[in-house]
Formats: C-alpha cells, structure tokens, sequence
C-alpha cells in the first residue's frame, strides 16, 4: 500500500502560485509500506514572490504580537500534537516509520516526549535563559549603565534543516517564531515531513502567522534557489556535516548572520561507584538507551564509554552487561534497515577489529550474531595509543577502562571543541571534579545517563545562547534619557 501526501507549506495567497508548478516526488519503502511525497519544484521567480510575502506578513502581522501571545500559540499547537488522536500526530505516526527506517513505538513515544520540551512553561524558560528580562523582545527596557534597549529578531531566517533525527527541526522554527522572525524552511530529503505537518498545524491555531512560514524542498547547492533564499534572510540557521555547512558558509550575503550547527560527537563516563553490584545492571541499562535512540544519528549519541576500574564489576563486565541490554532494546525497538554503505562500514569495522583481536588479549569484539544490530568493542588502551575510536554509528559503541577520570582528559584531546554531550554516571563526591574536567575540555553539554538524546529547554546548543546570539539589539543612551528633559514643552 501507497500513501501520497503534499508535503510543503506555503502562505495561503502562495499556493496559487504552486499550482501551475511542476512536482517532485520523494519515495520511500520501509516496512513493507511505501509514502510518496510530492513536492513543488521552485523556480527563482516563485521562491522571491514567496520570501516576499513572508517579509510582509512579519512586518504586519508577526512583528505586531507580544512574545507571549507567540508562546500561546505554539504551546496551543504543541498541546495538540501531545493528543494521542490528533490527525497530524496520527500521520507523522503513520508515516515517519516509512520515511526514516525506524521503529514505530520508538518514534511514537519520542514525539510525546520531545513535544513536552516544548509547552508554554519551557518556551519561557528558553527565553529566561537568553535574556534578563524577556520583555526585551517587546518594548524597550532600562540598561543597567544607564538609557535604554530592546532586541529585534530577524525579519526573515532561513533554516537548513537536517533528517537524521525526526523533529528535530523544531528547535530551529520555535527560535524564528519566539523572535518574531518569519521562517523559510528548506527540509531535508531524508526527512521532510515534520517541519510541514507542525507549519501546518501553527496555521490552524493562528492561521496569520502560519502565513509567515514556508516550509520547502529544493536540492541542496541548487544555486539561484539558495541565493534567493539567503539574499532575502537576515539570518540564515544550518544543521549538517562539515562540508555542508562551508559549502553554505560561503553563500551567505554580506547582510545576513550565518548560524551553523555541524558534526560533533558525544561520548559517556561511568565511575567505579555506578559499578556497585545493586546499580551495576541499572548503569548499563540507562547507557544501552543512550547509543541505541536513533541508532546513534544525532550528535548527542555516545560514540565511546570511559568506565572507571575498581567496582563490583568490572569495565569488561559492564561491556557485557551494556551488549545485553542493547539487544534488549533491539528486541523491543528494531534498528532501522540500513543503507548499503552503512551496513559495510560496519562490517569492515568488524573485520578490523577481529583480525586485531587475535594478537590484542586487551580487546573484545561483542556483537549481535544474526547481523549488525548492534556492536560493543572493549579496548583497553596501552601507553601509545591515544586515538578517540570514532563509531561508524547504528548502534556500535567502544568501552574503555580507565584507572581515573583524569584519564579521560588525554583521550579526548584529539576531538576537543568537537564535543557536544557527555553522559555521566557519578555519585556527588565526584560531581564537582567530573564537570570541571569536562567544561575545561570544552564539552557543551553534561548530563545525566538516560537523558544524552533528550537536552533540556534552554541548553546552550553548541556552547552558544539558542535566541541572544540570533537578535540584534538597539541601545539608546542615557545622554538623550537627560537632554529630552531639556527640550521638554512643559517645562518650567
């Protein structure tokens, strides 16, 4: 069974103009099932008159509301995609599995779960984080040097989304929309459907400013389509590797702030104390659930455990128990079919590391035996060797003992600034020493075991404010604050 669905979002006096436009189709095939999406092949003539409408529904319209009446909104669309019954949710549920390749149940409870970062109370507290007083984004407010200031998002943002975590997105459009920005969206071909379904459910709350978003696909590096976007944008947003980001980089006009969030790692510290025989089972369980969400595809997802020795069980034992428990979650969330070139990747991965295994007594290659679902390599490190084992991903992670936390510190030299989350597992006579080693290694994010995929409203996404760094703001100096009252009519 097909199922065809439209799938883009355009401001209502814009679809018109789509209806004489030609049609890509995307086509995926997973679980036996197949979607096609259809999707408006742009020209540089369609894509202006749509940037166009959009600079002016945010200049009549969005920039009009109180940042509040902006939370309002999104936490009323919010509210329905936590309905279990809601179409859209329905849909995404139906379809997402299709699109992407992974487990139904899996993605059914993250978007409950990944939507909740997003109600009216964690909206606020994004903008508590970014600035002291979020009234800044309304009006103008007193400095403490004295006069006054007010900061202004941008008119219109292009974002560059990424499909190798569904829903991810909306990190990105929650910052346009709580700026008062309007938003051209330019949706992955891995996985394009979210950002449209939730566009469109923006316009069901307040269908005024669903005409200040454009969610749209076009292929990447298309030339006139990108230098129209960008061109129109005061800020353009990029998720996506290394030469993908320098690719747009060096698009971006000379008007526009460019904002990028490309490759990073993320990896997890275990103390002796997580080890204890009560906890040790509990540790390898919380670890098994961060590797395997999303087979490994987003940034936050450990690519390495650092276990410290010393505990009821040992680091070789943990590697076990950590095997175990990923083919646990295997059995209760299938990873997703892969693609041949991952499949291989892994496979030589194996092979390596076999061959290595027969003349290393210090190394184990724990694997699931039918296939490639999942992969625990122990290694213990000698003198020389210092590389960060970088994981070809899908559920392929490396256990490494270490005498200390210190320990640590070296082996993660080499991808240093490259980190963006550290799981730990620690009692809190280590916390403080953990977190300090970490933070002057600079990893952006530290948290708890269980929770790498799931960062918390406000964290500061690649070490940077999520909203402060995308703002301008408009200072007024105390001088004019003294001499109005000088040219004051009423005074006396």
């Amino acid at each position: 069974m097909t199922t065809r669905f439209s799938c883009f979002h355009v401001p209502t006096s814009c679809k018109q103009l789509l209806k004489e436009a030609s049609y890509k189709v995307l086509t995926f095939e997973n679980h036996s099932e197949s979607v096609e999406l259809h999707m408006p092949e742009l020209t540089p003539d369609l894509l202006e008159k749509i940037a166009e409408t959009l600079k002016k529904q945010q200049l009549e319209y969005v920039q009009t509301l109180k940042t509040n009446e902006i939370i309002d909104i999104f936490d009323k669309a919010v509210q329905k995609w936590l309905h279990p019954d809601y179409e859209l949710r329905k849909l995404a549920e139906q379809l997402l599995p299709i699109i992407t390749g992974y487990d139904r149940e899996m993605i059914r409870l993250f978007i409950s779960r990944y939507l909740r970062q997003f109600r009216k109370e964690k909206l606020q507290r994004m903008i508590d984080e970014d600035f002291a007083n979020p009234l800044i984004l309304d009006e103008f407010r007193p400095r403490k040097s004295g006069g006054v200031h007010r900061a202004y998002g941008p008119r219109l943002i292009t974002h560059i989304f990424s499909g190798n975590v569904p829903a991810l997105p909306l990190w990105s459009l929650a910052a346009g929309m709580l700026l008062k920005s309007a938003t051209i969206g330019k949706v992955s071909s891995s996985e394009p459907l979210f950002p449209v379904l939730f566009a469109k459910t923006i316009a069901e709350v307040d269908d005024r400013l669903g005409d200040a978003m454009a969610i749209l696909w076009w292929k990447g590096g298309d030339e006139a389509l990108e230098s129209i976007s960008f061109q129109s944008s005061n800020a353009v947003i990029a998720y996506g590797g290394k030469e993908t980001i320098e690719t747009v980089r060096q698009k971006i006009p000379p008007h526009a702030s460019f904002h990028s969030h490309g490759h990073k790692v993320s990896f997890g510290v275990i103390t002796k104390e997580c080890l204890a025989a009560t906890k040790g089972w509990q540790t390898a369980k919380l670890a098994s659930y961060d590797v395997s969400w999303f087979d490994q595809q987003g940034c936050l997802s450990p690519h390495v455990f650092f276990v410290e020795r010393g505990g009821m069980y040992t680091a070789h034992d943990f590697a076990q128990m950590l095997a175990n428990e990923m083919d646990n979650f295997q059995h209760t969330h299938p990873r997703a079919t892969l693609k041949d070139e991952e499949h291989h990747a892994i496979m030589k991965q194996r092979t390596v590391l076999e061959f290595e295994s027969f003349e290393n007594s210090s190394l184990d290659l724990i694997k699931s035996e039918q296939g490639t679902e999942w992969t625990v390599v122990y290694r213990e490190f000698g003198e020389k060797e210092r590389e960060f084992p970088f994981s070809p991903l899908n559920r392929f992670v490396t256990v490494i003992p270490v005498n200390n936390m210190a320990e640590v510190k070296p082996l993660i030299k080499k991808v240093e600034g490259f980190v963006q989350t550290v799981g730990v597992g620690c009692p809190p006579q280590e916390f403080s020493s953990i977190i300090s080693m970490l933070g002057e290694c600079g990893v952006n994010r530290i948290c708890a075991l269980g929770s790498m995929p799931h960062p918390e409203p406000g964290w500061h996404h690649d070490g940077r404010f999520h909203l402060a760094d995308l703002v301008r703001f408009c200072d007024v100096e105390s001088s004019l604050e003294e001499q109005i009252d000088f040219f004051d009519v009423y005074r006396e």
